[in-house]
């Protein structure tokens, strides 16, 4: 897992208004923030960081750790930082936890980061982890999405 700030020592982003999805989520950005006009073009990159949980919070069982797992933004929104259409055309999601280790997480915040490795021909991958407390990881995903050049 990477290094982080504590949950609690980070800002909850705002929901992104025409996303409906991102009010189900208290998403506090380390890393790749979307549509972040203030980063140097230099420090674009496809890779994002951060705490996310349910929103309102509830204990994470095996329907939320898939669900979050492709809760992150796809990566040409965050390499572009503007919204572009896309959408997943295939995710794979393997679990790494058992039902005791999801229950011992309960419903605190988990830490997730996902990157990219090629964009080109309107199609992007898209590789994702998501660690519980104490640095165990819980699932990864790998899928490719669609955007519109």
């Amino acid at each position: 897992m990477p290094s982080a700030p504590p949950f609690g020592a980070m800002q909850r982003t705002p929901p992104v208004g025409i996303l409906e999805w991102t009010n189900r989520y208290d998403m506090r950005f380390v890393r790749g923030r979307t549509l972040d006009a203030e980063l140097p073009e230099d420090q674009r990159d496809a890779v994002s960081e951060l705490w996310i949980r349910d929103e309102p919070p509830r204990p994470i069982d095996f329907l939320s750790l898939a669900a979050l797992c492709d809760t992150f933004f796809p990566r040409i929104m965050v390499r572009r930082l503007q919204r572009v259409p896309a959408g997943t055309v295939s995710i794979t999601t393997y679990f790494h936890a058992d039902a005791a280790l999801l229950a011992a997480q309960g419903d605190r915040p988990v830490f997730g980061a996902a990157r990219a490795s090629h964009f080109g021909r309107g199609y992007h991958d898209q590789s994702a982890e998501v660690w519980g407390e104490g640095g165990a990881l819980l699932a990864n995903s790998h899928q490719i999405v669609y955007f519109k050049e």
